[in-house]
C-alpha cells in the first residue's frame, strides 16, 4: 500500500459533502494505475442508473463514483484506495459495503486498500 494514495483519498473525501446522520463523515476514493491517479469519487446523495439497478439505496458511494467516472470497462487491474474521514479529521473504517464489493469484483479491480479505525490501511483482494 502506498501511503500517498490513502492521503489522496483523505484529501478527496474532504472535498465532498458530509453524509450520514448530521453529515458526520466523508468518504473519498481514488483509482490508481501503476503510480498515477486515474479517477476520484466521493459519497453523495446523487443517484446513478447503474446503481439503481443494483440496490434500493442508489446513492453514490465513493467507490462507485470513482468507478463510474473512470468507466466500468476501464478498471481492470487498477487499485482502489478508500478513506473515511470523521468530523474531527481522523480516519475511520472505510471497508466497502457488499454492493460496492460486488461492483469492485465485477469491474476487475485488482486490490482495494481502505482506512481502518486505527487510521491504518488494510488491503483486500476481490
Amino acid at each position: 500500500m502506498k501511503k500517498k494514495f490513502i492521503t489522496a483519498a483523505h484529501a478527496v473525501a474532504m472535498t465532498g459533502n458530509g453524509v450520514g446522520m448530521r453529515s458526520k463523515f466523508r468518504l473519498g476514493a481514488v483509482l490508481v494505475h501503476k503510480n498515477s491517479i486515474v479517477s476520484v469519487g466521493t459519497n453523495s446523495y446523487k443517484t446513478h442508473p447503474l446503481m439503481s439497478r443494483r440496490t434500493e439505496w442508489p446513492f453514490l458511494h465513493a467507490e462507485q463514483h470513482a468507478i463510474i467516472r473512470a468507466g466500468v470497462d476501464n478498471c481492470e487491474g487498477l487499485d482502489l484506495y478508500i478513506a473515511r474521514v470523521l468530523k474531527n479529521n481522523t480516519l475511520a473504517l472505510s471497508k466497502p459495503c457488499d454492493v460496492c464489493a460486488e461492483l469492485i469484483q465485477e469491474v476487475g479491480i485488482k486490490r482495494t486498500f481502505y482506512s481502518t479505525d486505527a487510521g491504518e490501511g488494510k488491503c483486500e483482494l476481490y
